[in-house]
């Protein structure tokens, strides 16, 4: 009878295992990401272990970047990644995929705790909110009004005027006028007015008409 029951609990151990392992593996596949202690490669990518990471819907400048504040020339992109270090500090970060999109660093949303990353360096000054990407997202409303507290109250990059390269980076893209559209609105006007012309110069003189009607 013991070795009966010790036959099944084996038996049981090995039919539940392999399912325990597969509701793991799909638990990380709904919401894949990254998570631990990062260092900081940028004010807007992070690093964790041999995986970077990119923070979705901003854009920091670039390390070596020049600014200028109250007449003052330093290193932006220095300057905003220090920042980020010390706003993680020790804290753990976790950061969650938003795009289904292979990309390579991966965009992500993180998170201290219950606070948002990407939130918290928009509001320190550190990044624009990047509408390339922001434009049709609804997480972006609330970035943009990230961007402007810190603009307002001149917090970061916002003390003077982000670098241009920060500001062509983060510009919303110009809708492409589709080919020929323009030549043919320069067309129509053209011939609007050509028909107008002639019009004219085919009319009769009303001057001379009334001099020869008795």
């Amino acid at each position: 009878m013991q070795k009966l029951t010790a036959l099944l609990a084996l038996l049981c151990a090995i039919i539940l295992a392999p399912a325990g392992h597969v509701t793991m593996a799909r638990a990380s596949s709904i919401n894949p990401g990254a998570a631990g202690f990062p260092t900081v490669n940028r004010a807007d990518q992070l690093q964790f272990g041999a995986m970077a990471v990119d923070l979705f819907g901003i854009r920091a400048p670039q390390p070596g970047t020049v600014c200028r504040a109250e007449g003052i020339t330093f290193h932006c992109g220095d300057a905003a990644a220090q920042a980020v270090r010390r706003i993680i500090q020790d804290y753990a970060v976790s950061c969650d995929k938003v795009s289904d999109s292979q990309l390579f660093p991966m965009l992500t949303e993180c998170h201290i705790g219950q606070s948002d990353l990407n939130r918290l360096i928009l509001r320190a000054g550190w990044a624009m909110v990047d509408m390339n990407v922001c434009e049709s997202d609804p997480r972006c409303k609330t970035y943009i009004a990230d961007q402007n507290f810190a603009r307002d109250n001149r917090k970061g990059m916002w003390l003077g005027t982000p670098p241009e390269s920060l500001l062509v980076a983060t510009r919303k893209p110009e809708t492409k006028t589709a080919p020929g559209t323009k030549a043919a609105a320069r067309n129509a006007i053209f011939n609007v007015d050509l028909a107008a012309e002639m019009k004219a110069r085919n009319a009769p003189d009303r001057t001379l008409i009334s001099f020869l009607m008795p």
